[in-house]
């Protein structure tokens, strides 16, 4: 499955969606283990490396307040054939197995993938058993995805 291309992705800002009065920018935000510049509203974050500030590498999206429709226009956006009632089995039937599968409470479980063919990304999607999707996060962030893979490999050996 093919999404966005990098350069595309790079440009995408939450102002391109958002303009509500929680609107802000940030600076030396902590995420991931990087620090980041970027937008915030409420927990919907786009960010761009202190080191890269050009470039949009990691997007997160809370399902639990859409604001007008805007997760479903950076879904679109991003070329991401997500639903924000999707469940388990759907994510399996979009993405394959995940790379990692965590519990961190009874109700909801966050599935990690790398996806994209000729682009590659990291998305991580949280979800509650009765609601459907909460969380997504995607980057396209070397760093992370390489722990991820080097991960898989070890749980292969």
């Amino acid at each position: 499955m093919d999404i966005i291309a990098y350069q595309e992705f790079h440009s995408i800002r939450l102002s391109d969606f958002y303009a509500g009065p929680d609107y802000r920018e940030v600076e030396n935000y902590d995420f991931m283990g990087e620090q980041w510049v970027g937008e915030l509203s409420g927990f919907n974050t786009f960010l761009r490396l202190t080191n890269e500030p050009e470039e949009t590498r990691a997007i997160s999206l809370d399902f639990t307040k859409d604001d007008g429709g805007m997760i479903g226009k950076v879904l679109e956006a991003l070329h991401l054939p997500i639903k924000s009632a999707c469940s388990e089995s759907d994510l399996v039937a979009l993405f394959g197995e995940p790379h990692k599968k965590l519990r961190l409470a009874k109700d909801t479980v966050t599935m990690d993938y790398i996806i994209g063919e000729e682009f590659t990304y990291y998305l991580s999607c949280t979800l509650h058993h009765v609601n459907g999707l909460m969380y997504l996060d995607i980057m396209n962030e070397e760093k992370v995805i390489k722990k991820l893979k080097g991960k898989e490999k070890k749980k292969k050996e």
